[in-house]
């Protein structure tokens, strides 16, 4: 699948400035244009048995994320301090964004949101460092993992 609802493949990224934790810090996607390609990760909710066995699997691969120039994020329509809990507990690097507030409005421009519940949906999209759709990968269904081999390939620029 090479879109969402909203978005296809070479479209413009929508850009958000959201949360990274409790203390204000803020993640804003067209800071990294032409520094990075920023693979998004969107997920349903904090300390979900499917969103924490994902969570391992991005830091296995942040170095090699790294080593590309490309930087993964994850977002959930989580407060800060639960994904300051859980980042914690699964001892992540990377960087948790909420989508709290306005709830879901990220995954809304994105069009992963499932409605009415106000959650994402599990997908990765990948931002190349020049703000374009460079990739959409989802998942059958909400609780399979991603597959980020092809990730890997069309971070590269």
């Amino acid at each position: 699948m090479s879109e969402t609802a909203t978005l296809k493949v070479g479209d413009e990224a929508p850009d958000f400035e959201l949360p990274a934790n409790p203390t204000g810090e803020k993640f804003k996607l067209s800071d990294h244009r032409g520094k990075n390609a920023v693979i998004i990760n969107f997920v349903p909710a904090a300390f979900s048995p499917a969103c924490s066995n994902q969570m391992p699997l991005i830091q296995a691969k942040q170095a090699e994320f790294a080593s590309q120039g490309a930087i993964p994020v994850v977002i959930s329509s989580d407060g800060t301090w639960a994904q300051a809990a859980w980042k914690k507990e699964l001892g992540i690097e990377f960087p948790i964004l909420s989508d709290f507030y306005p709830l879901g409005e990220t995954a809304r421009k994105y069009g992963v949101a499932i409605e009415p519940r106000m959650v994402a949906n599990r997908i990765v999209i990948v931002v190349d460092k020049h703000g374009k759709v460079a990739w959409i990968q989802p998942t059958e269904k909400i609780t399979d993992m991603p597959d980020y081999d092809p990730v890997m390939a069309c971070s590269k620029d």
